[in-house]
Parts: C-alpha cells; structure tokens; sequence
C-alpha cells in the first residue's frame, strides 16, 4: 500500500495524479456553485468529480481485472445495503434507517466505484490486446 502512494508522486504518473486530483477539485466545486438539489446537471458533475478522485488514486493500476474487481466489490457493497435495508425495514427497525447515509453511501462512493471499474476494465481490456 505504501508504495502505492509512493508510486501516485513518481515522475511517470505526477502528472496524471495532479490533473485527475486537480479536474475532480474543480467539478466538485462546480457541482456545488449549480446546486445538486434535485438538479440534473450539478448531479452529473459531482459524479464526474467523483470518478475524477477515484482516478487521481487509482490510475498506477494496470490490470483490467483489478478494476473489474472494484467493480464488482462496489456493487456487492449495494446489494449489502439494500439487504441491511430490507432487513431493518422487515423486523420494523425503521429509525435504524437514515436515507441521507444511505444515498450518499450508494451515489457518493458505490456508483463512482462502479463506473471507475468498468471504465478502468473496459479501457485496460482492450489496450492489452
């Protein structure tokens, strides 16, 4: 783990860590500047910027399974959640239940996992080749 980071400031990959980090700081900002209350386009920035910061980290990886496997992990971690929920909602524990963490969990870190995943596996999948 500790050369990961290591490797994010290396000569080979600073420049690609510092325009993801840097592109994900200016769409997060921007998503806040339109507003993402029920707005369709301040939404899609703050994903964008998501799946920028995901990247700013994850970009040293060269094996298309390895992002298939975040994408996989992302969405068991939904359907965990959406078990927890049925659970909790099923033994009437309701006020266990804060949606505001849930959609956040889901939309803030699973679905920018998920597109990094499939997006990473696609584009590593296919330049092997």
């Amino acid at each position: 783990m500790k050369k990961h980071f290591q490797s994010l400031l290396d000569k080979s990959h600073r420049w690609y860590t510092l325009s993801f980090f840097l592109a994900a700081i200016l769409l997060v900002i921007s998503s806040q500047m339109v507003g993402t209350t029920d707005n369709i386009p301040g939404l899609l920035l703050l994903l964008g910027g998501l799946v920028s910061l995901f990247f700013a980290f994850l970009h040293p990886w060269r094996i298309s399974t390895n992002f298939a496997k975040l994408a996989g992990v992302s969405f068991g971690l939904i359907l965990l959640t959406f078990l927890g929920i049925f659970i909790l909602s099923s033994l009437h524990k309701t006020e266990y239940l804060s949606e505001g963490v849930v959609m956040g969990f889901i939309g803030l870190i699973c679905l920018p996992g998920i597109v990094v995943g499939v997006a990473g596996a696609i584009f590593w999948a296919i330049r092997k080749k």
